[in-house]
C-alpha cells in the first residue's frame, strides 16, 4: 500500500484546494472485489505513467435508493469501502452523496464541476458497464465521441471460472453462506465490519464474554457460529462469531421458528475473541470469516450451550493452529 489515502467528503471540501493533476474512475464499489481491484490495478498503473495521484470517486449511498429502485444488501459500508480502497493504493478518494439534484447533472456538468474544475482530471477509468449523469448518459464511448480535453479509457469485464465478477454475484454467494464462493470473487475472506456497542453480559456468565457489533451493512452469511479472525493492536486474534437470535434464551413468548437468513432489523452479531480481554467498547472491529463451524440452535440448557460453546472454542483453536503451521 502506498501512503495514507486522503478522504474528500464533499465538493465543498475541494472548493478551496483543488487537486493539481489526477487520474480518476467513478463508482459504487461495493464489495470492492476481484473486478474492482483490477480497475484499481489500471487505475495505479496509469496515474504513475502519467505522474498524477488516483482518485476514486464514490457515492455515500447507493443511486438505487434515490432513482426509486429497491436497494440492494450493502456488502460493505461507506467506512468499510473506504479501509478497502486504501488497501488498494488509491491516493484520493472523494465522497458524493448521490441526492435528486446529483441525480439531475448531466454528463457534460459532472465532467465540468467535478472532474475539471474540483479534481484537475483530464484521464478517466470506466469500469466496462459504468456510466454517470442523467440517464447515465455518461459511457465511455459517449464521453469518447465529445470534443473535450478528456481521455477516456474503458476496463474490461473480469471473470472467474468462466462466471463474470460483480457486486450481485458476491451479494448472493455472502447471504447463503456461500464463503469459499464469496473469497474466489471478493479475493479476501468475506469480512463483517461495524461497532463494538453494548450488549446484555450474558456471555460473560457463563464465561464466554463477547463484543457485540453493530453492522454498518446489511449483507452478512445466514445464522450460525463462524470461526474468524480479527486485528487489534497490531495483533491477530482467533475468533467465534454467532450471525442470529440466540434460541437458547428467547422467552416462550417469542417465536422459535424464523428464517436462518440475516435479517440487520433483528438480528445480532456477536464476536468472542480469543485470548483478547480489554475494553472494546466503541471501537471498530473487521472480523475476517474463515468458515461456518455449525448452525445456530435452540438448547435445553444454559448448561449444554456452555459445552457446546467450549467444543466450538476447541475447533477454533485447533483451526488456528493449523493454520499457523
Amino acid at each position: 500500500m502506498t501512503s495514507r489515502m486522503q478522504v474528500h467528503r464533499s465538493l465543498s471540501g475541494l472548493q478551496q484546494n483543488p487537486l493539481s493533476s489526477s487520474v480518476a474512475t467513478i463508482g459504487v464499489f461495493d464489495g470492492v472485489h476481484c473486478g474492482h481491484q483490477s480497475l484499481l490495478t489500471r487505475l495505479g498503473e496509469w496515474g504513475r505513467e502519467l505522474q498524477r495521484e488516483t482518485v476514486v470517486i464514490t457515492f455515500r449511498q447507493h443511486p438505487m435508493v434515490v432513482l426509486g429502485h429497491l436497494p440492494p444488501a450493502v456488502l460493505c459500508s461507506l467506512e468499510h469501502r473506504l479501509l478497502l480502497l486504501e488497501r488498494c493504493g488509491v491516493d484520493h478518494t472523494l465522497v458524493l452523496d448521490f441526492d435528486a439534484e446529483l441525480a439531475s447533472w448531466s454528463a457534460e456538468r459532472f465532467v465540468e464541476e467535478v472532474l475539471f474544475t474540483r479534481l484537475s482530471c483530464r484521464h478517466l477509468l470506466l469500469g466496462f458497464d459504468s456510466a454517470f449523469g442523467k440517464g447515465a448518459q455518461g459511457t465511455a464511448e459517449y464521453l469518447a465521441a465529445q470534443d473535450w480535453e478528456l481521455e477516456v479509457q474503458s476496463g474490461a469485464a473480469l471473470e472467474i471460472d468462466g462466471e463474470r465478477v460483480s457486486s450481485s454475484v458476491v451479494r448472493a454467494a455472502v447471504l447463503k453462506g456461500e464463503l469459499v464462493r464469496a473469497e474466489r470473487f471478493l479475493g479476501r475472506p468475506v469480512s463483517l465490519y461495524g461497532e463494538v456497542i453494548h450488549g446484555d453480559g450474558r456471555g460473560k456468565t457463563i464465561g464466554f464474554p463477547t463484543a457485540n457489533m453493530n453492522l454498518f451493512h446489511s449483507a452478512a452469511p445466514p445464522h450460525g457460529v463462524y470461526l474468524a479472525a480479527v486485528e487489534l493492536d497490531g495483533r491477530s486474534y482467533g475468533a467465534l462469531v454467532n450471525i442470529g437470535r440466540r434460541p437458547t434464551f428467547l422467552d416462550s413468548t417469542q417465536p422459535q421458528e424464523y428464517s436462518r437468513f440475516f435479517n440487520e432489523q433483528i438480528d445480532q452479531v456477536e464476536m468472542f475473541i480469543d485470548d483478547f480481554s480489554g475494553d472494546l467498547y466503541g471501537r471498530r472491529l473487521e472480523a475476517t470469516l474463515h468458515g461456518k463451524v455449525r448452525d445456530e440452535r435452540r438448547f435445553d440448557s444454559v448448561e449444554e450451550l456452555t459445552q457446546q460453546i467450549h467444543r466450538d472454542v476447541e475447533t477454533m483453536r485447533t483451526w488456528f493452529e493449523r493454520r499457523s503451521r
